[in-house]
């Protein structure tokens, strides 16, 4: 198996954009109150699930991602040209993750805000 520097880039783009996701979603989990409800994550309806659903597909779902990247982006019979499109993609979605991310967890503090489900 044959590391190239595209994937190390890659994958150290992901490991911290990672490490900003699963820091906001303990901050988050910190102030959710243990029966709060908030909405789930990556979904265009606004559902509510318990929080440890909800804050952990917040993080399982960009770590999946980002792993089954990783794995192809290893893939030794991968054209220089595809690598470069790879990293290029794996660039572009991990702070792409990062902010939606940051964005789902604003709105579901202020939607849990307005029903008392925050701690102070």
């Amino acid at each position: 198996m044959s590391l190239n520097l595209l994937s190390i880039l890659g994958d150290a783009m992901w490991i911290v954009a990672m490490a900003m996701i699963a820091s906001g979603a303990q901050r988050f989990w910190k102030k959710l109150t243990p029966a709060a409800r908030p909405p789930l994550p990556w979904g265009l309806s606004r559902r509510r699930a318990g929080r440890a659903l909800a804050v952990g597909l917040a993080v399982a779902v960009p770590l999946v991602l980002g792993l089954a990247l990783s794995a192809a982006a290893r893939n030794p019979q991968l054209a220089p040209d595809r690598q470069l499109l790879l990293f290029l993609f794996r660039a572009f979605l991990a702070p792409l993750f990062v902010l939606a991310h940051y964005a789902w967890m604003r709105a579901a503090a202020r939607a849990l805000e307005a029903d008392g489900q925050l701690r102070p």
